[in-house]
């Protein structure tokens, strides 16, 4: 195995000797010292590290865009604008999700596209208008489970923007759904007592 000197060290990742001291310095890239107090670097220690470089270079950014209706898809486009602008003057590379689906939609392909990706390695960061456009309940799990993948969620808009229709719309869903639940369970009672009455039991 090769062992190089901080200069040739240095040349042979492409970066200047004072980031290679700072990297030996804070552990990111391992080193020894000679008897001499001479700092060397082993090859596959250097290899190592060009290999980490690399899969971070080449993970993406996901712009992640969200409106709830149709009616809405004006103001969806007008999103993806302002994300996608944000992207470029940061030098992002990047990929745009956009769907037209509620933020309590469980079942959203949009999501679960972004989730998968994550879950594959693929991602950097995810970007994002507003917390409520990846869920508008419960964002707090979505959230742990990119920290737990070292994900970075950046939200360009620090002040919540006024959806009151879309959360109206929201609210009335969850209402529908959990009357339907409810007279269907009720539903279900009555009929299960009706056959037993008729049945004499």
């Amino acid at each position: 195995m090769k062992i190089y000197k901080t200069t040739r060290a240095s040349e042979y990742l492409g970066v200047s000797i004072n980031t290679l001291k700072t990297l030996a310095d804070k552990k990111i890239i391992n080193s020894f010292k000679t008897d001499g107090k001479h700092r060397r670097f082993r090859q596959d220690e250097l290899d190592v590290y060009m290999g980490i470089e690399k899969e971070k270079q080449d993970k993406l950014t996901v712009i992640y865009a969200r409106c709830s209706t149709a009616k809405q898809k004006e103001n969806l486009e007008r999103q993806k604008d302002r994300l996608r602008k944000y992207a470029e003057n940061k030098g992002y590379k990047f990929i745009l999700i956009d769907e037209i689906a509620s933020g309590i939609n469980e079942k959203r392909k949009g999501i679960h596209k972004l989730l998968k990706l994550c879950f594959e390695g693929k991602v950097e960061r995810v970007l994002i208008e507003y917390k409520d456009r990846l869920a508008r309940f419960g964002y707090e799990y979505l959230d742990a489970i990119f920290k737990n993948l070292e994900i970075t969620v950046e939200i360009i808009e620090s002040k919540e923007k006024k959806y009151e229709e879309e959360l109206a719309e929201d609210i009335m869903k969850i209402l529908t759904c959990y009357s339907a639940r409810y007279y269907g369970a009720r539903g279900g009672r009555k009929k299960k007592n009706q056959v037993v009455e008729s049945n004499g039991i």
